[in-house]
Order: C-alpha cells, then sequence, then structure tokens
C-alpha cells in the first residue's frame, strides 16, 4: 500500500505558508515587545483613540428579517462581521470581549465598542474562524455563542474550541483546499500568508487562514482572513478560486512596515488582493477596534480611498464603513474567471 505524501505545509513541528516570504526581521512575541515599548515608533495608546472611528446604528430590522436574495453585512468591528445572505446567519471571527488578549488587564484594549451586542445578534446558523490570535479566536465570545450554531475552523484548533465548552459535534476543522457542504452551501478553506499562535511556545501549531463561500444560486463570497501581501499566492489563487461576487479584506495593522508586512497587508495590497481575486465588491476589516501596531488608527480608510482612485475602483466598491453599519449588496453572482482546475478535498459534515 503506498504511503500518502504529507501536504507541503505541513510540518514536523506544525505548520507553514504556501510559497513563505523572506523574513526580514527577527520575529517572536519578545522581539515584538521590543518594538512595541522600546522601538522608534510612536504607537497610538488606545484610551486617546475613542471617538475617532465612525459608528452607526445597525438596521436591526433588516438583521432580523433579512431578504435572502440580497446579501447583507454588518461590521460589528474589526474582523467580526454578520454576513446574511440565501437565508443564512454567518458570524465571522466573533470577539465581543474589551480586550484581544489572555489577561483581564493587559493586552490590546477595544476603542470602539461592538456595533452588535451578543443578545442582538439573529439566529446564528455558521460562524467562521480564521485563526486561533486573540483578536480573532475570543473564547469568552464563543461560551457565549454556545452550541447552537456549526463552527469551520482550521485544522487542530477544535481542541482550543472546546475549551469554550463546544462540542466536538458541533464543528468542522479544515485543511487548505479542503470543503464543509452545510445545506447547499459549499465552504472551503483556503490559505492565507499569516501564522498562529497563543502562547510564547506554540507558534504555527495550529492552521490558518480563509474561506471561500459558494451559495447554491452561485453567489460567491471570500473571507480574507489575516494575511501578508504574497504574490505568488495570490496569483495562485486567483487562477483556482478567482471570480468572487463579495470580500471581506483587512486593511490595517500593517505599521512597522518591515515588521508586519509578512503578517498583515495594507491597504494598496488589500487593493491589489482584490484584483487578484476577482473580488467585485468589497467590506474592509482588521481595523478600527483595537490598537495592534503602529499607524495611526484613523489612517487605514483614507489610504484606502487614495488606492481605490489610483486603480479605477468605484468607492462603492470597496467600503470601510462605520462600525455597526448595515450595508446591502446585489446578490447578482459574478462570472468566475478561473484558469486552473482544482482537485478538491472533501471533510465530512453538515
Amino acid at each position: 500500500m503506498q504511503q500518502q505524501t504529507k501536504p507541503a505545509h505541513h510540518t514536523d513541528i506544525g505548520f507553514e505558508n504556501r510559497h513563505p516570504l523572506p523574513d526580514p526581521v527577527k520575529r517572536s512575541f519578545w522581539h515584538f515587545l521590543k518594538r512595541r515599548y522600546f522601538g522608534d515608533d510612536n504607537w497610538p495608546k488606545a484610551k486617546h483613540q475613542v471617538g475617532k472611528i465612525p459608528t452607526e446604528t445597525p438596521d436591526h430590522e433588516a438583521i432580523h428579517n433579512p431578504d435572502p436574495k440580497r446579501l447583507q453585512v454588518t461590521w460589528v468591528g474589526h474582523a467580526t462581521v454578520l454576513v446574511q445572505y440565501g437565508g443564512l446567519n454567518i458570524l465571522t471571527d466573533p470577539v465581543f470581549s474589551d480586550r484581544a488578549s489572555p489577561f483581564k488587564r493587559v493586552g490590546p484594549k477595544r476603542y470602539t465598542r461592538p456595533g452588535l451586542g451578543i443578545d442582538q445578534l439573529p439566529k446564528l446558523d455558521l460562524v467562521l474562524l480564521s485563526h486561533n490570535h486573540y483578536d480573532h479566536f475570543d473564547l469568552a465570545s464563543l461560551t457565549q455563542l454556545g452550541n447552537a450554531p456549526r463552527y469551520v475552523l482550521p485544522l487542530k484548533n477544535g481542541a482550543l474550541l472546546e475549551k469554550a465548552g463546544i462540542r466536538a459535534d458541533r464543528y468542522v476543522e479544515l485543511d487548505w483546499d479542503e470543503s464543509h457542504h452545510h445545506d447547499d452551501l459549499k465552504i472551503t478553506h483556503v490559505p492565507s500568508n499569516h501564522w498562529s499562535s497563543r502562547t510564547t511556545k506554540d507558534r504555527k501549531e495550529m492552521l490558518w487562514g480563509g474561506y471561500i463561500l459558494e451559495f447554491g444560486d452561485g453567489y460567491r463570497f471570500y473571507f480574507v482572513g489575516d494575511t501578508g501581501w504574497n504574490d505568488a499566492l495570490f496569483t495562485e489563487m486567483g487562477a483556482i478560486h478567482g471570480g468572487i461576487d463579495f470580500g471581506l479584506i483587512p486593511i490595517g495593522a500593517y505599521d512597522p512596515r518591515d515588521f508586519m508586512r509578512n503578517a498583515h497587508c495594507n491597504p494598496e495590497e488589500a487593493i491589489q488582493i482584490m484584483q487578484k481575486m476577482g473580488v467585485k465588491q468589497a467590506l474592509a476589516i482588521h481595523w478600527g477596534t483595537f490598537v495592534l501596531t503602529a499607524e495611526p488608527v484613523d489612517e487605514p480608510p483614507v489610504r484606502l480611498a487614495a488606492a481605490r482612485r489610483e486603480s479605477g475602483i468605484a468607492d462603492g466598491d470597496f467600503v470601510a464603513p462605520p462600525i455597526g453599519a448595515t450595508r446591502f449588496f446585489d446578490g447578482k453572482a459574478a462570472p468566475a474567471s478561473t484558469t486552473t482546475q482544482k482537485v478538491e478535498h472533501t471533510a465530512s459534515g453538515s
């Protein structure tokens, strides 16, 4: 019997990025702290950022009575977004806690409140988790959400989810390029250029990535997750998965550039992701909530607007709305621009 070849991103000590990039700096939690507190960059303080990010009251009527033929998204903050389409209520990377940290009094503190409270959410069908960093994988929030929704998350993250009280029969773990079917919705886990860790000793032990959702009517949705810009990766992914109707694309947490560029894209690179993946319309995420890096907290949407104009993209086709905003988008599917046929791997579960 022939031994199965291990995927290239599986290593003896965890996982590695696809098409890994050279790293210009030493990278660890301790190097980060050194740059954060003793470097030359002037990092914002959370308490001075309150009120700098616009907010808006969500459309509660639409949230609890959505039109199944029209995509609506409500930005809760950071990478937490309520996505509603095709009769499904989907939540990405739910973080409702005051800090993105393992500690109650130390770590990045929220300077804008969640646009929706957990008690204001509709009944959830699915929760998508991109990776295990504290600003994306919050055990307190997951505990509150409980076992009602089905959870989709990357390989090796299930044991962490169970710490939030989520039963093993309520989640499915996916490797890159694997798919899960929820009724007629197909969810494919795709790579991003990032990493994982919850402690100083578990770097890259749990997988990370994004998701492409294909609904029964052909509508295609892309939750990028966290990623640095990687031309080889997104050229390859665009050939395989390109032709996306709507995307959630990160635009923040990018300075100092030498330290952050392999983990977080800047607004100009977010535009490149949009173009490489053939995304028709997008909403900007991963900004305006926690001070994670050194750029001014209100800079990402300004740079996005400039990059959008430079690229000839209409203002309404890549939006950075206020926190809490509910926005509506055409449900008409775009033709896929794929040029490469992939072999599909499927994970069981309903």
